[in-house]
């Protein structure tokens, strides 16, 4: 292609940016994960959501290979189809990572429950939205023969999907606020932990923005809103581990030099940063991941 239009590179540019520091940061908590065997269900969904990333990724390129006034061409119509299919998938295994790490850290009672009912509605919800949008553009295909390429779906769908993302990120929020107010945790632990699940609202900001362009039917802005989207939720469900094992790490390596100049303070002091403050089970968990 000898001329590309400049909404095209930018978009190109951006998604393959923010693609790539999310592709990175999700295999590094893969591996970290496989490494030390610990690996969950949590980190199945984090996979699952690499997997739409990446595929988004490639689809992007496949997608903007054809200028936006060009008859379409099969390529870019199964891009699309990617992409619309990807996004749906990416997000919501992003969130039911997240919810799953929850439903390890807490305790056995009601939260549990909650937390398991609401990986449930996470699960129903993106099988809908995911039904919902292949039937709507399955059956009204003549998008595919009109340049831009884009199936203008209805303005329900993206008001659903911002009422979805807003319920589902606020209960990210706050059931770990919940399982946090039960245990005995150092303050400045609360905070780091609540300040990194608290980014899943940034989601939902962007979500608002997304369902704009997504109304007024911009295939640039919308494909890309919805890549930012798709893959802020993936970083943010890897915020946590990643965080925790640089807390980690840092903690590690101070105690080593307190050690070489206090002996005795500083295995006094490892000692109690690794002790649990209750025989709470939650509070175990949180011992094991901080």
């Amino acid at each position: 292609m000898s001329h590309t239009h400049p909404s095209v590179v930018g978009l190109r540019v951006s998604v393959t940016i923010i693609h790539t520091c999310t592709i990175v940061l999700t295999s590094w908590r893969l591996w970290y994960k496989i490494f030390h065997q610990c690996w969950w269900w949590e980190d199945m969904w984090a996979a699952i959501a690499l997997a739409a990333v990446t595929t988004s990724g490639v689809s992007v390129w496949i997608f903007s290979s054809t200028p936006m006034d060009s008859q379409p061409w099969d390529g870019p119509i199964i891009a699309y189809w990617l992409l619309m299919i990807n996004f749906t998938i990416g997000l919501w295994s992003s969130r039911l990572s997240m919810i799953c790490s929850i439903v390890r850290l807490s305790p056995p009672t009601r939260i549990r429950t909650v937390a398991w009912c609401a990986a449930t509605a996470f699960g129903a919800i993106a099988i809908a939205l995911l039904i919902h949008k292949c039937w709507f553009c399955a059956r009204y295909n003549d998008w595919e023969t009109i340049a831009p390429l884009s199936c203008s779906l209805a303005p329900s769908i993206g008001i659903t999907q911002v009422i979805s993302d807003f319920l589902s990120d606020m209960t990210l929020v706050v059931l770990p606020a919940r399982i946090l107010h039960q245990v005995k945790l150092p303050r400045n632990h609360r905070i780091l932990i609540l300040s990194v699940l608290s980014c899943s609202l940034i989601t939902t900001l962007l979500s608002i923005v997304h369902t704009v362009f997504f109304i007024q039917a911009d295939p640039i802005l919308k494909i890309l809103t919805a890549q930012l989207e798709m893959a802020v939720s993936l970083i943010v469900c890897n915020l946590l581990p990643v965080v925790i094992c640089l807390y980690k790490g840092l903690r590690s390596r101070d105690l080593d030099i307190s050690l070489r100049r206090h002996p005795t303070d500083s295995m006094f002091l490892t000692t109690i940063v690794d002790l649990p403050s209750s025989d709470d089970h939650a509070t175990e968990e949180f011992k094991y991941i901080t």
